[in-house]
């Protein structure tokens, strides 16, 4: 006999059975053996003289003992078999796709709103698809599965399935939907385990990796039915989809806001009119209606621009909050990007300006009144290099008379945002070379420190002087250094620019908000003046931006017409290259106002490293305006010291405001390798735009803002794919159920399907145990008593 089994673990059972292992066929047993011992039996007792029910008594007795002598013969054993008992799995995928984070209002559909409202004990249209499926995940579903005696593995899925520890860490951030890898990375983890179903809630729409079906068929062939549960407002989509375009990130004050949206209709036949409303948002949230425009949206989408009028915003409050809102569609489920948010920072404080010029010109003459006079926002020192030492040089009134061109370092830093340069040589500033090295030395300090430099081209000096010197640097052109190329200028006919890109201009070109009447003023004969020459250059440097072009000439030789105005970025500052010297020819059909207008956005343009906080030693960016739900979000802040150093310190604070208003704050660590520098990653978060910002002492510093928006792939088209979802279910015999109704999954779920694996068998004998003998003698000694009883023996 085998040693005893020991004590079964958690996931085994010991069962105990009797079994004959030398029992003849069943035929043999039926029709020989029970027949031939009954006979025996009968036959001992044929004879005797007994009454009919001891007859049947003794004859059951001698039958008995005579079944237990050949129950003997066929070996009776008792057998203990411990076995492994696999618990049935279901595996739970829930969708974490950027589509699940959106809100579905379920206008129209009385039904499904009350049965999600007693799931969810609220009005579902508060709670996004992410949170619906959460909130089934800890109520019936899984009480359910645990009553039935199932395990629950879950997972969440976007591109591919991953494990998740708890339902409520579902963010909906995914990029993309793949729910046939999904499905298969999940099959995948299911080899080996008792799987006896999965469960998939998803709207279902899949937009990219394997088809779904075809992973369908892999969970048919592995015997795994797919259960699914659709999440989302069903019906055909009709929905208006607001897209921040372009808005300012700082303006001076005063200073009118144009804000630029695209408004997308979804299910909209032919088109349809709405009404787009500018509102600004005060600190309580009230919402004051600026600017208003009526448009026939389309599938297509369609641009338009909101004013808001400049305005003093008084001390303390340095941004304007917007919110650019479309009313819903009638039976528009899904309501939450009908409106978007902007905040402008609005700088009180006045850009610094110093412009130095060669000669007096008629574009130095004309930019000099421009910025004497035109806009108490600029205050500017001018010095022009050929005045006698007795000329009385101008500036903004109450600023010093400059009697020389600043030269050092901090004095620039200190005193300028802006520095326009003319037709000179930047070496020749003064009569001292020591002073010229050192001027074009602060000059890359100050642009590298966040400041702005224009270039206004002329025929002596300017840019020609500076090819092929560290100076050259700073520009964002590619200058040839033979100039040669100046000698083929033909400045005998009168030219206009053309607009890079004239369906969205650079904030510099954009003269009118309307881009057609923009496009107008600066091509054609019937808006501004034209120009004669210009200096050639052989190019754009890589990554600077290109705002207006020659009409024809290629003079570089590169296939492309001869940039005449380009925009370059600088790790913290900018600048510009203006190959003209005639702006000032656009004041003779306009007066003032084009020539002002642009100079003005130059002017802010250059000085927005400057402007973008209160303090002009911080600066905080995001390293990019927007980002998609699953990619993380990069802010950057450059401070420096009192002494315009860069600042040394292990971290630094930085303020957060989410969508809905929501503050905390993060850390941002300094950068080793790079002085002066912190920065912070973190997960994007929730869909709208955020704004960032330093603040000291309740004082803002620095400020940024940046959007979070749904990738393309899922906000082309959320509306749940019911049919795709019933498919799923059909092809793997499992079943599609709405979150309302969940009665037909849980009857395919009735519990029970444990799995048992033999782990080891033993077989005990009992022909030689003293209980079996002493039964077959029990059963002859009441026989023996029994016939003595009646003198049969």
């Amino acid at each position: 006999m085998m040693a005893l089994l020991p004590a079964p673990q958690i996931g085994e059972s010991l069962d105990t059975s009797w079994r004959l292992l030398e029992l003849p066929a069943g035929w043999v047993v039926a029709l020989i053996i029970l027949p031939i011992s009954l006979g025996i039996a009968l036959a001992a007792y044929r004879s005797e003289r007994l009454g009919t029910g001891m007859r049947a008594l003794l004859v059951g007795l001698r039958w008995l003992a005579l079944l237990g002598l050949l129950t003997i013969l066929a070996r009776p054993v008792e057998v203990r078999s411990q076995e492994r008992v696999s618990r049935a799995e279901i595996l739970i995928l829930a969708d974490d796709s950027a589509s699940m984070s959106r809100r579905d209002a379920y206008s129209g559909d009385a039904q499904a709103s009350a049965a999600l409202m007693g799931i969810l004990g609220a009005d579902p249209g508060e709670f996004t698809r992410a949170e619906i499926t959460t909130n089934l995940l800890q109520g019936q579903l899984t009480e359910h599965l645990e009553q039935r005696g199932y395990d629950t593995r879950l997972m969440r899925f976007a591109q591919r399935a991953e494990p998740l520890a708890d339902s409520t860490n579902l963010t909906g951030r995914g990029s993309a939907t793949h729910l046939g890898d999904a499905l298969t990375s999940a099959l995948a983890r299911a080899r080996g385990r008792h799987v006896t179903g999965m469960i998939v809630l998803s709207d279902g729409r899949s937009n990219g990796g394997l088809a779904t079906l075809d992973a369908a068929q892999e969970a048919r062939l592995a015997g795994i039915p797919v259960h699914t549960i659709v999440i989302g407002d069903t019906r055909p989509e009709r929905n208006l989809l607001l897209e921040l375009v372009e808005v300012p990130s700082s303006v001076l004050e005063e200073d009118e806001i144009g804000i630029t949206v695209r408004v997308r209709g979804r299910g909209v036949m032919g088109t349809e009119s709405i009404e787009v409303v500018l509102e600004e948002v005060s600190a309580s949230g009230i919402g004051r209606t600026l600017d208003q425009a009526r448009i026939q949206v389309n599938s297509e989408g369609q641009r338009v621009t909101l004013i808001a009028e400049g305005q003093r915003t008084g001390s303390g409050n340095n941004e304007r909050r917007f919110r650019i809102s479309v009313p819903p569609l009638s039976e528009e489920r899904m309501v939450d990007d009908n409106q978007v948010s902007a905040t402008v920072r609005i700088n009180p404080e006045r850009i610094r300006v110093l412009y130095v010029d060669g000669y007096p010109r008629w574009e130095y003459r004309q930019l000099k009144d421009m910025l004497l006079r035109a806009d108490e926002r600029i205050e500017a020192q001018l010095f022009l290099l050929s005045a006698t030492p007795d000329f009385p040089q101008e500036a903004t009134r109450g600023l010093d008379r400059l009697t020389r061109v600043p030269t050092e370092r901090q004095a620039l830093l200190d005193a300028y945002d802006v520095i326009i340069l003319g037709d000179l040589n930047p070496w020749a500033i003064s009569t001292n070379p020591a002073l010229g090295q050192e001027f074009v030395a602060s000059l890359t300090d100050f642009v590298e420190e966040g400041g702005g430099l224009c270039v206004i081209a002329g025929e002596y000096d300017m840019p020609k002087a500076v090819a092929g010197t560290e100076f050259a640097q700073l520009l964002p052109v590619v200058l040839d250094p033979t100039g040669s190329l100046a000698f083929e200028v033909d400045a005998s006919v009168e030219k206009w620019p053309t607009l890079e890109q004239p369906a969205n201009p650079h904030q510099i070109v954009r003269l009118h908000q309307d881009p057609q009447i923009n496009q107008q003023l600066w091509e054609g004969p019937d808006g501004l003046r034209g120009f004669y020459w210009h200096f050639p250059v052989r190019g754009p440097k890589p990554g600077a931006q290109v705002l207006l072009r020659h009409p024809s000439a290629s003079l570089s030789g590169s296939g492309e017409r001869d940039p005449l105005l380009v925009a370059g970025y600088h790790p913290a500052g900018r600048s510009l290259f203006l190959g003209l010297d005639s702006t000032h020819r656009w004041q003779f059909r306009y007066e003032h106002r084009y020539h002002e207008r642009f100079w003005r956005n130059v002017i802010r343009w250059l000085a927005i490293g400057r402007l973008k906080g209160g303090d002009r030693r911080f600066q905080l960016d995001s390293l990019e305006p927007e980002y998609g739900l699953d990619e993380r979000v990069t802010l950057e802040a450059r401070i420096q010291d009192e002494d315009f150093r860069p600042l040394e310190a292990e971290s630094q604070e930085v303020h957060l405001e989410d969508p809905d208003g929501r503050r905390s704050t993060i850390l941002l660590k300094a950068d080793p390798t790079r002085p002066g520098v912190f920065r912070a990653s973190q997960d994007a978060g929730r869909a709208g735009n955020w704004r960032a910002w330093i603040e000291q002492q309740g004082k803002h510093l620095a400020s940024t803002q940046y959007d979070v928006v749904l990738p393309s792939r899922e906000n082309s088209n959320p509306t749940p794919d019911a049919p795709s979802m019933l498919a799923l279910a059909q092809r793997t015999e499992g079943v599609a159920v709405t979150p309302g109704d969940l009665s037909p999954l849980l009857a395919a779920l009735p519990g029970g399907q444990e799995r048992r694996e033999p782990i080891s068998k033993e077989l005990d004998d009992a022909w030689d145990r003293w209980s079996t003998l002493l039964g077959v003698l029990a059963l002859l000694t009441l026989e023996w008593i029994l016939r003595k009883r009646h003198e049969l023996i």
